[in-house]
């Protein structure tokens, strides 16, 4: 029998050591980044509320479209674990 989480990855947060399976989504906000604007929401760790990264909810140009619904979860915040390839 195969596992819920299989195929999921686990992320360790750095600041507080836990590893991340459920992570929280703030408020939309519009944001000018490096592509232009996007309505983006910040993503959190639950359990210690760590900012992780953040989701695309818009884009507003339409080259940017294929983002929304996308994470970014910034590297700085994670410790690579043996697991990983």
């Amino acid at each position: 029998r195969s596992s819920p989480s299989r195929g999921l990855r686990h992320f360790q947060v750095s600041r507080c050591n836990c590893f991340v399976v459920n992570v929280g989504c703030g408020p939309a906000e519009e944001r000018v980044l490096l592509t232009g604007l996007h309505a983006v929401a910040d993503i959190y760790c639950e359990n210690c509320k760590t900012t992780l990264g953040w989701k695309y909810e818009h884009a507003f140009e339409s080259s940017q479209k294929y983002k929304e619904g996308k994470f970014i979860i910034e590297l700085a915040h994670m410790i690579k674990d043996n697991g990983w390839e």
